[in-house]
């Protein structure tokens, strides 16, 4: 069977319907085909994971070993999968499989299915679905319950969690594209006006300048970045330029002010200033936009790698980390959040923070996990979430507090129980993670739970 024919099949699987052909196209060329005749067992009761089969044709019989018998617990035919729960728990199989008829399967080696989901992000919500119900199912089987259902609570959290980067990501790669086509004819109405060398040079220098200002630019609280939103509305709307407070976030988020908008003016001059600001507002908010994508694919790729950190895979290498720029990532992550009046952000950072040894990836997912706890903390009523950083002797400390309700005092002993959230319905991984993460890096994670907030302070050596 050929390559056109195996993505024909996967595309008949409706958890892969939705991928695009060219994930299609890299499944199939990245997997192999496995075919097994009517009897012969397709996998082994206790033997490690081998990766992500997906049956093509067929049906498969699967049953449990006990101390006196063999059980049957359950069938699988074209279409369904397995696999995918004993690749995220990193467990064994916890049944054995026979084919009852002659059956095809396309397998995914395990680093090739980690990968899989790194490229195709929609996929990873579905499969951790998948392995949630099949938790639930296979609890009495694999190990006690009480172990087992936390990890399938995982699985669902991190379902729900994944479905935000991803449409995130979606919504600002859709947006993107259709702004790339506005910049190439504002760019093209730009040469229209015959431009000299100089001209052009001083164009070219334009976006370069925007972006090291979007680089070296602090962040603005929430107060500052509206005044200058304001600002710079009046200011393009005086000028001409369409849809200009609509432009105004974009170019505030890419540290951009007044001051900078009147020195290009000054550059380009009148004739060309009403074109060059049309083709520049475009050109920052593609930026912008290209950067939201990055931050929604890497948090989707954090949250693979949480999954792998929690079934203790493969380590990540670690790199000089700055603190602060990781905490303003988790609240650019979470700026959908972040937004309403009755919301504050307060950051007290010490500038003098060395910057720590650590995996970088690891250290993005605990402060956005925190962060978001904050936010659900605190509800739809608002309130106050304080970010501080400060060096306490070989340590760097960082706290995220916020003024909620607080946790209730019988519910404390548990909040390092994995995945356990005194909201019913709340997304991430849980205290129980971060934890473990803060913990790999020699770190110590508490928690100060008072009336009218809580208050949860990472301590990590320098």
């Amino acid at each position: 069977m050929g390559s056109d024919d195996i993505v024909a099949a996967l595309r008949q699987v409706p958890l892969f319907a939705r991928l695009t052909a060219e994930q299609l196209r890299w499944m199939a060329d990245h997997g192999r085909q496995l075919h097994f005749p009517a009897g012969a067992r397709i996998a082994e009761q206790g033997a490690s994971a081998d990766g992500l089969s997906v049956i093509l044709e067929g049906r498969t019989q699967w049953s449990r070993d006990t101390n006196t018998e063999s059980a049957p617990t359950f069938t699988l035919e074209a279409g369904d999968l397995f696999g995918e729960l004993i690749l995220f728990l990193n467990a064994p199989y916890p049944h054995s499989g026979d084919a009852v008829t002659n059956v095809r399967l396309f397998r995914m080696e395990p680093a090739t299915f980690w990968e899989l989901l790194r490229l195709a992000p929609g996929l990873s919500r579905g499969l951790m679905e998948l392995a949630s119900q099949r938790t639930e199912q296979q609890a009495q089987d694999v190990r006690p319950q009480a172990e087992l259902l936390p990890v399938g609570r995982m699985a669902a959290e991190l379902g729900a969690e994944l479905g935000s980067p991803a449409a995130a990501a979606r919504r600002s790669a859709t947006r993107l594209g259709e702004l790339m086509a506005t910049v190439s004819a504002r760019a093209m109405a730009l040469g229209e006006h015959g431009l000299s060398l100089p001209q052009r040079g001083v164009l070219l220098a334009l976006p370069r300048e925007a972006a090291e200002r979007g680089r070296s630019s602090p962040p603005l609280e929430p107060l500052a970045r509206a005044q200058r939103e304001e600002a710079l509305g009046s200011w393009l709307e005086a000028r001409g330029v369409a849809d200009a407070w609509e432009a105004a976030p974009a170019l505030v988020a890419s540290g951009l002010d007044v001051a900078w908008l009147e020195s290009v003016a000054t550059r380009v001059g009148g004739a060309l200033l009403g074109d060059v600001l049309a083709w520049l507002v475009v050109a920052v908010s593609c930026d912008v936009l290209m950067a939201e994508v990055a931050r929604g694919t890497a948090r989707v790729s954090a949250l693979v790698d949480g999954v792998k950190a929690y079934a203790f895979m493969d380590p990540v290498p670690r790199e000089d980390v700055d603190v602060h720029e990781g905490l303003e990532h988790a609240l650019a992550a979470l700026g959908h959040r972040l937004r309403g009046e009755h919301l504050t952000v307060e950051r007290e950072f010490d500038p003098s923070l060395p910057r720590l040894k650590a995996e970088g990836i690891a250290l993005d997912e605990l402060w956005t996990q925190l962060v978001l706890n904050a936010l659900e903390a605190l509800g739809e009523r608002g309130g106050r979430v304080r970010l501080r950083t400060w060096k306490e002797g070989a340590h760097v400390v960082v706290e995220i507090s916020d003024d909620g309700p607080g946790i209730p005092k019988d519910l404390q002993p548990r909040i390092f129980e994995p995945f356990f959230s005194t909201k019913p319905h709340a997304a991430g991984m849980g205290l129980d993670v971060c934890r473990r993460i803060v913990e790999r890096h020699g770190g110590d994670l508490c928690v100060r739970a008072e009336q009218g907030g809580t208050r949860i302070q990472v301590r990590l050596p320098v």
